[in-house]
């Protein structure tokens, strides 16, 4: 987000509740102010892909002219915290509360992008007929030193540890400050790698989670996902991915391929556990089928359910 000029801006006391997750979606980071006004000073700038929880909606409109564009939103309250990145001057991990502008937030779930229907498994076998079975393997590169070398100038590493990451400089010349007091995650030789097609550096959390950066933006595996997981569209518009979670458990989402950027969709499965998830398969740019299991009928086994789906 470049540096924006203020064209309006009203104040109405009028308060709104509301609660909900949403991603920065600001690509220079958003700023977070203690009063719901443009003459607060500025505390604290979050990250791009960084999510945070909403807790409160606000009358107060503010109109902002970003990189040429009039951009219409509101301040909202969230909640923040710099358990993975330092977003203020303190280095000791702190939740709290703040101010922002909500025309650079994104919901971390959006229904009404993607639809789905339970098939039957004729009609399942059907469409898997037309589905397109090309399987993307991008190339990963294992090898610490290597990736050091590649990285060299975009990625500082802890001298006293050196599988840990200290800081990540993206393209737009941000350097963002890894929270080394919160930092349970590094490099771990078979499980990490870097991904040059994807720009992406993947370590290892807590229970053999995924942690994930992407070194052209900053962007964890919240939004970027793990390249092992991608399932492309066949033109490559849309892809699915994901991230583990070091729970058993992948965690799905959409991106959509726009202007040679990946933008975040939505999480995928908001209405059932995706441990059950078994297969999926794109049949043309926008609609895809997928498999699950359901283990309330058979608890040792499964039953096996079909569905097909759409991005709208």
């Amino acid at each position: 987000m470049k540096t924006f000029t203020v064209l309006l801006f009203i104040i109405i006391s009028t308060t709104i509740y509301g609660q909900g997750y949403y991603f920065i979606n600001a690509e220079s980071g958003l700023n977070v102010r203690p009063d719901s006004n443009l003459s607060s000073k500025k505390v604290a700038k979050i990250p791009l892909g960084t999510l945070v929880e909403k807790v409160l909606d606000t009358d107060e409109y503010v109109t902002v002219t970003d990189n040429g564009k009039k951009i219409t939103g509101k301040f909202v309250k969230i909640k923040y915290n710099n358990y993975l990145y330092l977003v203020s001057e303190d280095t000791k991990p702190f939740e709290r509360e703040g101010y922002v502008f909500d025309a650079y937030l994104k919901k971390q779930k959006s229904e009404n992008i993607v639809s789905k229907a339970k098939i039957d498994k004729t009609a399942y076998t059907q469409l898997l007929k037309k589905a397109n079975k090309t399987i993307y393997k991008p190339k990963k590169i294992g090898n610490l030193n290597s990736i050091k070398t590649i990285l060299k100038n975009r990625v500082e590493w802890v001298s006293e540890s050196k599988n840990k990451v200290k800081s990540i400089t993206t393209n737009n010349g941000q350097k963002l400050i890894l929270n080394q007091s919160s930092n349970d995650y590094g490099f771990s030789q078979g499980w990490s790698g870097y991904y040059p097609e994807e720009d992406i550096l993947v370590l290892e959390g807590g229970h053999s989670s995924d942690v994930c950066f992407s070194i052209k933006t900053g962007e964890t595996h919240l939004t970027i996902g793990n390249p092992k997981y991608i399932i492309p569209s066949p033109k490559g518009t849309y892809r699915l991915n994901g991230s583990f979670g070091g729970q058993e458990c992948i965690s799905y989402f959409f991106q959509k391929n726009e202007d040679e950027k990946l933008i975040y969709l939505t999480e995928f499965g908001w209405d059932y556990d995706f441990c059950t998830f078994k297969e999926f398969y794109w049949i043309n740019e926008t609609k895809f089928i997928y498999k699950t299991l359901n283990y309330s009928i058979d608890s040792v086994n499964g039953t096996e359910e079909y569905f097909k789906g759409e991005i709208k």
